[in-house]
Formats: C-alpha cells, structure tokens, sequence
C-alpha cells in the first residue's frame, strides 16, 4: 500500500483474528494504547507486529506512505518468530528489529517483493509445534465462535486452565476475546454476502438479540452496526482488513 501524497490520512484499524507484519518503510512508528502515528524519516524503517487484536486503532500517517502488509493465519506467525519475539508484546503490538525484512523496502516492484518475501519466509520457517491450540482454534471456526469451554475440554482433552494459559501466550487475547473477535468478522462478512440482512447474520452467528448484536458490535469498534456496516457497503474493499475514515 503506497500513496504519495504528503496530507495527514487515518485508518480504523478494527478487531481481527488475522496476525500481521507491516512494514512502514522510510518511517517511524510511535504506539500507545489507542493509536499509532506513522511519520516520515527517511533511511528508516519501522516493522510492526500484530497479533489478534481484540479493540479497534486508529493509524495516523502524516506524510506519504508505503506500507508492506503480510497477513498470517491464528498462529501461523510462530512458525517464523521465537517466543521471545512474542513476549514482548503489548497491547496487541510490538515494534520489531529485523533486518531482513527492513531490506525488503529496497525492492521496487510488488512481484519482487513478494518473491523475496517467500524465499525468506521458507529460509526461516520451523515447526511451532501448536497443533492442540490449532485444533482448538479450529473448532472455534467451525462452530462460528460459539463453542462452550466446558466441550473444549472433553473434545481436545486438556484443562480449562492450560487452554487460557495458552490463549495468553500464543495468541495475547483471552479465549472469549478471540470468540468475540470472529464472531465480528463473521457477522462483517455476512452483512456482505447476504444483502445486508441483520436478521440473518443474529441467527446465523447466535447472538441472542438485537440488543446483543448492538452492544457486541459497540464493544468492539466504539460504533453502532449500523454506521460501519453503511460504511463497508459504501466500500467494499476496506472488508478486507480496514476502513480509511479520514
């Protein structure tokens, strides 16, 4: 993602259970809790680390931009990081040092790019050895976030306190914070694929009512239903992973 033009731009970063690298090349970056400013300097690069986030950010860039994303699924990020990396994160991002990556901002094209990343990315890959915690987070999937702790237990065969403990360490989010974080990217999707039906997307995702989707979708982005979904219609593009509100 790249843009020229030297005016102040700011995205709403919104939940999403999908994990991240973003590189911000020739920039740096300053988080805190609500917000992180991306500001131009030229010869530095700036590489951010996301896992699940589970409360919506806003991104302020106040001059041009480019911007190398690299989207993972749940957990898949461990296969290329070691745990110390993770440790270090908080509020759901962590500022990383990573050379490699940083050279990737040499590279002109987007097809160059992408062929250097995959050649590191192999280069670096190993076995994060998370296949309970996989399976756990596909059961959540497939049951579209409405999966009980208590049929965890019986199904995957470990405590309720090993299954927090590991949400904590590997995914920085509690278990019912990740379940809530799918269920608004689920009801997200199904706002688009099912003609803007809100009727629908209660049943089909088991809120209990109106009033729980409301106050779920509230929680999460600080908006009404009604306001960001107009919104996502309005641009169908930004459902991919953010909406540029200013």
């Amino acid at each position: 993602m790249k843009s020229t033009d030297n005016k102040k731009t700011e995205f709403v970063y919104y939940p999403h259970f999908i994990e991240t690298i973003n590189i911000f090349s020739n920039s740096i970056v300053k988080i805190n809790d609500h917000t992180f400013c991306v500001k131009k300097r030229k010869n530095s690069n700036s590489i951010i680390l996301t896992a699940t986030k589970t409360k919506f950010r806003t991104a302020i860039v106040k001059d041009e931009y480019d911007i190398i994303g690299i989207q993972f699924f749940p957990l898949a990020i461990n296969n290329f990081f070691d745990k110390n990396t993770f440790s270090k994160i908080e509020n759901g991002l962590y500022n990383i040092n990573y050379q490699d990556l940083s050279r990737i901002t040499l590279i002109g094209s987007i097809e160059d790019r992408i062929n250097e990343l995959e050649l590191l990315f192999i280069k670096i890959f190993k076995n994060g050895q998370l296949d309970l915690l996989n399976s756990i987070i596909q059961l959540i999937h497939t049951t579209k976030g409405n999966i009980k702790m208590n049929d965890l237990e019986n199904q995957i065969g470990l405590s309720r306190r090993t299954i927090l403990r590991q949400f904590k360490k590997y995914l920085h989010c509690s278990f019912e914070e990740y379940k809530n974080t799918l269920r608004f990217r689920l009801a997200i999707e199904n706002w688009s694929s099912q003609n803007q039906n809100t009727s629908n997307i209660i049943g089909d995702i088991a809120y209990y009512d109106q009033s729980d989707f409301i106050n779920h979708f509230k929680a999460l982005s600080g908006e009404s239903p009604k306001k960001l979904l107009n919104r996502i219609t309005n641009n169908p593009e930004s459902l991919k992973y953010f909406w540029k509100v200013k």
